[in-house]
């Protein structure tokens, strides 16, 4: 699964080129690399993780902030969110007790 703002890393580093790789930053973090990579192929750290990445990146003074953290593979442009797919059209309810039945408690 390819995330619609991967093109975005080009320009600035993700948190994971910012710790020198998978294997450095699951090193530093304490994590297994499969672990860290896992992060990296969802586009996600979970929200457990994320003060302790914050935490350990800042105490080896990296370039990273509280961004990098919630958006590590970079932070989506409003032009990737449009080439999302639209919402499904939305359904219809039928509000008179006409099409409710009466017996349902």
């Amino acid at each position: 699964m390819e995330f619609p703002y991967t093109a975005r890393m080009e320009s600035e580093p993700s948190i994971f080129e910012l710790f020198g790789g998978i294997r450095p930053m699951a090193r530093e973090l304490g994590e297994s690399p499969g672990t860290v990579q896992g992060w990296k192929r969802n586009g996600r750290i979970p929200a457990e993780k994320q003060p302790h990445v914050l935490e350990v990146g800042l105490a080896l003074n990296l370039p990273i902030t509280a961004e990098h953290v919630v958006f590590p593979l970079g932070r989506p442009d409003a032009v990737d969110a449009l080439s999302l797919s639209p919402c499904p059209p939305p359904v219809a309810c039928h509000r008179s007790g006409k099409a409710q039945r009466k017996d349902a408690a």
